[in-house]
């Protein structure tokens, strides 16, 4: 999965490129959620809670996940 990270010295965060937004489309709704997260987790100038949030802001926006459904899998 291809996530550009904006220079933290400018306060940017993750972003998800539409070739990824595609590819994340063709999971489930879980398995979509811990890809992000995993990839978040694994990118190489660290993460941080803002680069997650921002994230799964981009997956509800393309319409992959919800919110309701990214509160039950943070809770499981």
């Amino acid at each position: 999965m291809a996530m550009r990270h904006a220079s933290r010295f400018t306060g940017g965060v993750m972003e998800i490129d539409e070739t990824s937004l595609e590819e994340l489309r063709s999971l489930s709704p879980r398995g979509a959620y811990e890809a992000v997260r995993r990839a978040v987790l694994q990118n190489p100038w660290g993460a941080s809670s803002e680069d997650l949030r921002s994230a799964l802001e981009q997956m509800v926006a393309a319409g992959i996940l919800t919110w309701d459904e990214v509160e039950r899998f943070e809770v499981s």
